[in-house]
């Protein structure tokens, strides 16, 4: 079997995936929305499982610990999460979306779903459901 890396799966996720960050930073900062995609990505989680651990949410979004602490420290000295210590084991810090955060999300979430919604124009629900099926299980791959 010849390697074509044109064909590539990763090389083309990595594509998709770039071109998406980019294109979310970009319309982030016409809006004056002061966040950037990769901080997007862990606000999501935090709404989507507020006061979980740091640890856990570097999990959820495929990063290590470092970068996590990293990103946590920086949305926190800009209010939009808080990191508490855990009432279980102080070394462990919980992460909670504020006020300011939720407000944060609601207007930047629109403005992702916008670019998901151009992203996919044209492309049967079908196969964008065999693409997330495939790209799941070539993950999940990766982890055994």
């Amino acid at each position: 079997m010849s390697y074509i890396l044109e064909k590539s799966l990763g090389l083309l996720a990595t594509r998709f995936s770039r071109n998406l960050l980019r294109r979310i930073d970009a319309v982030f900062s016409q809006q004056g929305i002061p966040i950037t995609a990769q901080q997007y990505s862990l606000l999501v989680q935090v709404w989507d499982h507020n006061g979980l651990p740091q640890g856990a949410l570097a999990e959820k979004t495929a990063r290590d610990k470092t970068t996590m602490a990293r990103l946590a420290a920086n949305l926190e000295t800009s209010r939009l999460l808080v990191r508490l210590p855990s009432p279980d084991d102080s070394r462990e810090r919980l992460i909670y979306l504020t006020e300011q955060g939720k407000s944060l999300m609601d207007q930047a979430t629109e403005l992702v779903q916008e670019i998901l919604v151009q992203a996919q124009a044209g492309i049967d629900k079908n196969d964008l459901e065999a693409c997330r099926n495939v790209l799941r299980r070539a993950y999940e791959n990766l982890l055994k």
